[in-house]
């Protein structure tokens, strides 16, 4: 989530965007935040924590609904959204969790 500093959050998500273009700060997401997050989901998926599954569009799905919900509270003005955000991200993730602690075999490379 990114900085709940108004100004970072001015800066980060809504003027980076609109100066840069979407196109290159896009590029610049993917290039920091989804590639952590894939090297995140790829480990939790090794140790058996998430069930085995294609890594790129979780990354995707995830990383969307994560900077929709920065832009979204870039711009809420109720204080309940932060922690109602976090709420229901902690949530989602959870459901991937995988329940059995039965570990999954290491997945196999291409």
């Amino acid at each position: 989530m990114a900085s709940t500093d108004p100004d970072a959050q001015q800066i980060m998500l809504i003027d980076g965007p609109a100066v840069l273009g979407w196109s290159d700060w896009r590029a610049l997401d993917e290039a920091a935040s989804a590639r952590h997050l894939a090297e995140a989901l790829t480990g939790l998926i090794d140790r058996g924590m998430i069930a085995p599954q294609p890594v790129e569009p979780l990354t995707r799905l995830l990383s969307g609904a994560m900077n929709e919900a920065a832009l979204w509270l870039a711009r809420s003005t109720d204080p309940s959204d932060l922690p109602d955000t976090w709420a229901a991200l902690s949530q989602m993730l959870e459901a991937l969790r995988v329940r059995d602690h039965t570990p999954i075999p290491p997945r196999r490379t291409k």
